[in-house]
C-alpha cells in the first residue's frame, strides 16, 4: 500500500475527519481516487490470493482495512495460522465476505465456512464475491443471530459504514426489517456442524449472539471464539467484559485482547493453549 493511502488510514486523520464532520464526503472522494480498475480488488493474505468486487466506498474501505491497513492484520493471521485443512468456521457477521473467502480457502474442500449476514444488500454482494473467487465450501445465511428468534430492525448508517441490531445515534441512520434466530436453533434446525472457531462481527450485538450460541460454543470441538466488542454500541446493560465473562462460563479459559484506535477491541478465547497448524 503506497504512502499516501496509508496516511487516510491513521487514527488521528480519521478523527480529525469525524470531528469536522467531513468522513462522509472524503469518503466518497477515497473511493473515486483509489477505487481498483475494472471494480476488482486483489489482496494477498497470509499467502492467499483474494479478489472481491467493490461497488462503494465502504466497502472500499471495509475490504482494505481487513486486508491490512486499519490494524486487522493480527486477528486475520491468528485465525489463518489456528486453522488447517477440514476445519469448520463460523464468520457470524460476515459483510461482503473477506473472512469467509480467506476462511474458506484456508478450510480447503473438506472444510466448511457457515456465512450469517442479514443486510440485504451484503448478502448479495457475498454470494457474488464467494463466485468470483470460486469457493464452494461455504454455506451462507441472510440470517441474524441473537438470543431471541423472531423480526428485528437492522440499523444502517452511511456515516459509520456499518449496520447493527443496536439502535445507531447518527441521523442517517435507516432500518432494514430482517430474520432474527439464536444460533443454537438454527445449528439444529440446519443440522450445521461444530465449529471449531466462530468469528463475530455485529457491531455491538455480539453479547446477544454469544448467549444464543451457548450450547454450541460450550461443545469441546469448539475451540476459540475470536469476537469484536464496540463498548460504543452496547446494549443498556451490558458491559465491555460481559463477553468474556460469559465464554468463561462456557469453559473458556484463555484470552486475549487487541485494541483498536477507535476504542473497539478484539477478543480471543480460547478452550485451551493456541495450538496454531
Amino acid at each position: 500500500m503506497n504512502p499516501l493511502k496509508r496516511l487516510t488510514y491513521r487514527p488521528e486523520v480519521i478523527k480529525v475527519a469525524c470531528w469536522l464532520g467531513l468522513r462522509r464526503l472524503l469518503r466518497k472522494g477515497y473511493y473515486w481516487w483509489a477505487r481498483p480498475r475494472h471494480g476488482i480488488l486483489r489482496l494477498r493474505i497470509a499467502g492467499i490470493p483474494l479478489q472481491f468486487r467493490v461497488h462503494t466506498s465502504e466497502e472500499l474501505r471495509v475490504l482494505e482495512s481487513e486486508g491490512g491497513a486499519g490494524g486487522e492484520e493480527r486477528v486475520l493471521d491468528l485465525l489463518v495460522s489456528f486453522l488447517g485443512p477440514g476445519d469448520v468456521v463460523y464468520d457470524i457477521g460476515s459483510n461482503v465476505g473477506l473472512y469467509a473467502v480467506l476462511l474458506a480457502k484456508r478450510v480447503g474442500a473438506q472444510g466448511l465456512v457457515v456465512a450469517f449476514e442479514p443486510q440485504e444488500q451484503n448478502y448479495i454482494h457475498l454470494q457474488e464475491n464467494l463466485r468470483l473467487n470460486g469457493v464452494e465450501n461455504v454455506r451462507s445465511y441472510r440470517q441474524a443471530l441473537g438470543d431471541r428468534g423472531g423480526r428485528a430492525e437492522l440499523y444502517a448508517s452511511e456515516v459509520i459504514g456499518s449496520s447493527s441490531l443496536v439502535q445507531q445515534q447518527p441521523r442517517d441512520a435507516v432500518a432494514e426489517v430482517v430474520d432474527v434466530s439464536t444460533g443454537d436453533d438454527l445449528v439444529a434446525a440446519e443440522r450445521l456442524p461444530v465449529p471449531r472457531v466462530v468469528k463475530i462481527d455485529v457491531e455491538g450485538y455480539e453479547y446477544a449472539v454469544l448467549r444464543g450460541l451457548r450450547e454450541t460454543l460450550s461443545q469441546r470441538a469448539c475451540e476459540l471464539v475470536s469476537c469484536e466488542v464496540h463498548p460504543a454500541l452496547l446494549p443498556a446493560g451490558v458491559t465491555p467484559g460481559a463477553a468474556s465473562s460469559l465464554l468463561k462460563q462456557l469453559g473458556f479459559v484463555r484470552f486475549d485482547s487487541y485494541p483498536r484506535w477507535d476504542g473497539t477491541f478484539h477478543l480471543a478465547a480460547y478452550k485451551g493453549r493456541p495450538t496454531p497448524v
